[in-house]
């Protein structure tokens, strides 16, 4: 393999490949016992069939196929240093932000302040987190997606929200 067709994996890759596949027959094992039930093609177990034998199978290409002789880095790596590595990789500071929004709309929503306020709230504030400012066009944006998501679910599909 050239140097410039190397992929490099970067770190939790092949560890959540392995903890997809393992969900992936989890949920093919309890999809085939809906099936059985009732074995045919418009059954309700037929799409959770066919969704978690995709899963088995494209969590083992990449198993198989993509990780085997990619030239990443074969030093060996203590578990500690390992952990530490993804925690840094996957709990970056964004997504720790998102993660206490998330809690606040919730408790928000718990709190009985109503969707339409919980809601816009959330969205006002993690966009402008995340856009770093532009307040004036995040607020046209919550309130367009507010507006949309009001239409289509209250008026149309006549949903009664939170």
């Amino acid at each position: 393999m050239t140097e410039k067709n190397k992929v490099t994996t970067k770190p939790g890759e092949k560890g959540f490949s392995l903890i997809m596949l393992v969900i992936g027959i989890l949920f093919l094992i309890e999809s085939i016992r809906m099936f059985m039930e009732e074995p045919t093609s418009s059954s309700y177990g037929a799409l959770p069939l066919f969704l978690s034998c995709s899963i088995v199978i494209l969590m083992l290409k990449i198993i198989l196929v993509e990780y085997r002789n990619n030239g990443t880095n074969k030093d060996k790596v203590s578990l500690v240093d390992l952990i530490i590595s993804v925690k840094n990789y996957t709990f970056t500071k964004d997504i720790v932000f998102e993660f206490i929004f998330m809690v606040a709309y919730c408790i928000l929503l718990i709190l009985g302040l109503g969707f339409e306020i919980s809601s816009s709230l959330f969205l006002l504030v993690s966009m402008t987190y995340l856009m770093r400012g532009q307040l004036l066009k995040n607020s046209i944006y919550t309130l367009i997606t507010m507006a949309f998501i009001l239409i289509v679910f209250k008026t149309v599909f006549q949903v009664i929200l939170p």
